[in-house]
């Protein structure tokens, strides 16, 4: 310990005022029980020139420790306070984690008594300070929280919030389950456990989260969020056009699925279908979103996990279309354009579209009969597309270099592995114990057909038999046999007969919002897959993805117009090293200067600081004195 420590101690000595800290027992008898409920306060007592005093520091709960370990543990929260990092005695390292929990939890008691003072820029407050025992602690992640914080403000979460009628407490909480799925997807108790120990979202609210969140309190935030769903999506619907002066005369429609991670009995919406990510074992759940050309939510339904997309599509689209149109402004046409991919497209729904009025732009199922001899023109570098009119369509036959080398690479991958399986098959003829049976041998190869059905027609393959035994196995490719060429062709057709070529393929192109989007929700928003079994735990839990996404959503497009294009993942990683953090110094005439501030963000956090509009330094520098 620096000598002139030593002295200032001794100086308070001789003022007659010594601090010291002990840890006190409390037992309170409920008066209707015999239950008897124990908690324990961490107390100072000074002592003063009008005599010994005692106040609580600070209320510790129920310890878990053995009596014998309470003063070890006083005393080592009274170091930290200090600013001694490490201890001078051996300890535990359950009292370790005990009293630096149990410190961080005064200094912000501190900081919220308002016995912190705010440093003003370019205020100079020059001290004596023992660098050798400067420390720094509580870093928490400021940087991605900063970014979905002020995109729920400009978005007009808490003016919506306070007109459901939302307590502060209840206002808080949703924040921290819409930022949270955004910065940190998980479960409710990973979602806690990020709110407590790596987050500085509390401190950007002005609240703290370290105490006051548990698993009944965020289900039933989770509920009250849900039960406001038609109103918080169409305030945002609403808003969201305010900000960006979105038309909303195009509408993209599609459905995903994502699975449960258990039985989900309960939910009678859980079915088991055809799973977009190969989880045909678990029980389903279908989501459908329709989005404007933007990538914006307008609405959002839940449907059985086995629904088919066809069924869907005009009640989604009469739905959204009906709350629009009630809207104002107006819509600015009468009926949108819908946008969709070939999986809705069946002849049977476009009948229906039209029937209702509306126009659309889809990705033909099938190959037109008359192709017609026109010559083909670039549109953008790898695309060429030729136009046709066919009756009171138009259809454009549209070539891709980039999805010819995807499909490509998947048939030669499939042919690969399928070739490989037949070669293991036809080694195994000649060694022990591998199979031989002529008809499970043929079963097997009609296995392979069926599991690479993508180049099993391009497989010649000839099994010779003698005495039920396969002997031989001989086997071509011919890529000419596939059934389709895997020249990056598609066909798209639209009764828009207004519109140009170009126009009715950058039109289409949009529907990538709609896959962008899902990816989002299922990837980089956790959407799947479901951990509860509860249908009010699920629904919610699929709302405050899609809420999540408003956020991601508006965030791009703010950086998409400052031509950062990153993904959402990369930019949350960008931001994560921004860091709120607490600095401990001791001074020369005793005293303990715990300072709480961000630190310095990096040119590339600025950039994105910058074209979100908001400030670079979220959290103002505090200053306490002990």
């Amino acid at each position: 310990m620096p000598h002139y420590i030593i002295l200032v101690l001794d100086t308070w000595i001789l003022c007659g005022i010594v601090a010291f800290m002990f840890i006190r027992e409390i037992q309170k008898k409920n008066p209707n029980s015999s239950k008897v409920f124990i908690s324990h306060r961490l107390i100072e007592s000074v002592r003063t020139p009008r005599g010994p005093r005692q106040r609580v520091v600070i209320n510790l709960g129920q310890l878990d420790i053995p009596k014998e370990n309470w003063k070890e543990l006083a005393n080592r929260i009274e170091d930290l306070l200090r600013g001694y990092e490490s201890s001078t005695v051996p300890i535990s390292v359950e009292i370790e984690a005990l009293a630096r929990h149990h410190t961080k939890q005064i200094l912000r008691k501190q900081r919220s008594e308002k016995k912190e003072t705010h440093v003003l820029e370019n205020e100079q407050d020059f001290r004596n300070v023992d660098i050798n025992a400067v420390s720094s602690s509580d870093g928490k992640s400021v940087g991605p929280e900063h970014a979905g914080l002020e995109a729920m403000k400009a978005l007009g979460f808490f003016d919506l919030f306070r007109q459901l009628g939302f307590t502060d407490d209840e206002s808080n909480l949703a924040t921290l389950q819409i930022v949270g799925r955004l910065v940190h997807p998980g479960s409710e108790r990973e979602l806690r456990r990020y709110a407590k120990e790596q987050s500085a979202l509390d401190e950007l609210l002005g609240c703290n989260f370290s105490s006051s969140v548990g698993h009944n309190m965020l289900y039933h935030n989770s509920d009250l969020l849900f039960k406001h769903k038609e109103t918080i999506e169409r305030f945002l619907r609403m808003r969201s056009r305010e900000i960006f002066s979105l038309g909303e005369t195009i509408i993209l429609y599609d459905l995903t699925n994502t699975y449960f991670s258990g039985g989900a009995t309960e939910y009678k919406k859980a079915k088991r279908g055809r799973s977009k990510q190969k989880r045909s074992d678990r029980p389903l759940v279908t989501l459908g979103l329709v989005l404007d050309e933007r990538g914006f939510i307008k609405c959002s339904r839940i449907f059985d996990g086995n629904v088919g997309e066809p069924l869907t599509l005009v009640d989604m689209i009469n739905d959204i279309h009906s709350q629009v149109s009630r809207e104002t402004p107006p819509l600015l046409v009468t009926k949108p354009t819908i946008v969709m991919d070939a999986g809705i497209a069946s002849e049977d729904n476009l009948a229906l579209i039209k029937e209702n009025g509306f126009s659309y732009i889809v990705v033909s199922r099938s190959k037109p009969e008359q192709i017609g001899n026109g010559s083909f023109e670039q549109i953008k570098e790898g695309i060429k597309i030729k136009e046709m009119r066919i009756g009171n369509e138009t259809y454009l036959h549209c070539i891709s270099d980039g999805k010819m080398k995807k499909e490509q690479a998947l048939v030669n991958k499939a042919r690969d592995a399928m070739k490989e399986e037949i070669e293991y098959l036809s080694e195994g003829l000649n060694i022990k114990r591998r199979l031989k049976s002529y008809p499970k041998v043929l079963e097997r190869i009609g296995r392979l057909r069926q599991h690479y059905s993508r180049v099993s027609k391009g497989f010649a393959i000839d099994v010779k038999e003698q005495k039920g035994k396969a002997v031989t196995i001989t086997w071509s490719f011919d890529p000419s046999k596939l059934g389709k060429p895997y020249d990056g062709s598609y066909f798209i057709r639209t009764d828009r007969m207004d519109l140009s070529k170009n126009e009715i393929w950058s039109l289409y192109i949009m529907l990538t919002s709609v896959e962008d989007a899902f990816r989002c929700l299922k990837g980089e928003l956790g959407l799947r897959p479901i951990h509860h079994s509860k249908s009010d735990r699920i629904e919610g839990h699929l709302f405050i993805s899609i809420l999540a996404y408003h956020l991601l959503n508006y965030i791009r497009q703010h950086l998409r117009k400052a031509g950062i294009n990153h993904r959402w993942d990369t930019v949350r990683s960008l931001l994560q090293t921004h860091i709120a953090l607490s600095t401990h110094l001791p001074t020369a005439d005793g005293q303990m200067v715990h300072l709480r501030y961000c630190s310095i963000p990096t040119p590339r956090q600025v950039e994105v600081y910058s074209a979100l509009k908001i400030t670079s330094t979220p959290l103002k520098r505090t200053k306490v004195e002990m």
